[in-house]
């Protein structure tokens, strides 16, 4: 019983810990998909020489997305066009938002691997994932960003940005 008790309390003291490590890992995962497929996208079209679009299928990134050459230069998927598709990761309490509107249903890139862009670039430019563990509490949030540069290459970060909270609060 004594052993029992123990394993209880030893549990219950662990249990956060652990909720905060899996909430970790969900956002790591995810951002390193998404900045894998984002270099994927840029890689693709420098190799096609066209525009290639990284387009969301549905609500959010978590979704999933659909990357495509635009062999017509129309701007939008036809059929054949298709180089690869990622279907929706169980997402719970994450979700993803974007300090650039470009980026809130797809990201396009030129032959020369550039990010086509309609506002000036800035240094927080990017897709954030965050996991908010049903906490109201920001500052438990867990969030990770993946920022372009200005040549379209990507990169992943944790996000910080306030003494009060950081690294838990996203631009957006």
């Amino acid at each position: 019983m004594v052993v029992v008790t123990i394993a209880a309390v030893l549990l219950t003291m662990g249990a956060p810990e652990l909720a905060e490590f899996l909430a970790e890992q969900r956002v790591r995962t995810m951002t390193s998909d998404l900045a894998s497929e984002i270099s994927f996208a840029r890689a693709k079209a420098v190799e096609t020489s066209r525009r290639v679009y990284m387009e969301k299928t549905g609500v959010s990134w978590l979704n999933g997305w659909r990357i495509y050459a635009d062999l017509n230069d129309n701007g939008t998927y036809d059929a054949g066009e298709e180089l690869k598709t990622t279907e929706a990761v169980p997402h719970g309490t994450m979700y993803t938002c974007s300090t650039v509107a470009d980026f809130a249903t797809n990201i396009i890139f030129r032959p020369d691997g550039r990010i086509v862009r309609t506002s000036a670039s800035t240094a927080n430019d990017g897709i954030y994932v965050v996991d908010t563990r049903n906490n109201v509490n920001v500052c438990d949030n867990k969030v990770r960003a993946v920022l372009f540069g200005l040549s379209g290459r990507v990169s992943t970060t944790i996000f910080k940005n306030t003494a009060a909270c950081p690294g838990v609060v996203p631009p957006c």
